[in-house]
């Protein structure tokens, strides 16, 4: 199973750590993980390459950590969370399709 913790502040979406494996199939073809990874990647690139935003990211197999910086403010919070909440539908999608592979849960920060 995927967990997604998504980290809030203020209820505002700052960033995110997914840890796990959909075990929907086997390792390099499992569709359930492809399709996450898609959409988490997607959201970095969105993050860092689109706003060119400071957040700490780190990636390793199984895990993914993003958090912006907590000097990001206004129009970029804002922006980032648009990134953020794109995401976090996506997931929210493959997990109707898929429940027994991916559980959510938020924390604020």
């Amino acid at each position: 199973m995927v967990r997604v913790i998504v980290f809030r502040e203020e209820g505002t979406p700052v960033g995110f750590e997914l840890t796990g494996h959909a075990n929907q199939g086997a390792y390099g073809e499992d569709i359930v993980c492809a399709g996450i990874s898609a959409i988490t990647e997607a959201a970095l690139l969105g993050i860092t390459d689109v706003l060119k935003l400071d957040a700490a990211i780190a990636q390793e197999e199984g895990h993914v950590r993003c958090e912006l910086s907590r000097e990001t403010a206004g129009e970029d919070l804002m922006k980032a969370a648009i990134v953020f909440n794109t995401m976090i539908a996506g997931l929210e999608s493959l997990r109707q399709a898929y429940p027994k592979s991916l559980k959510f849960s938020y924390r604020e920060v």
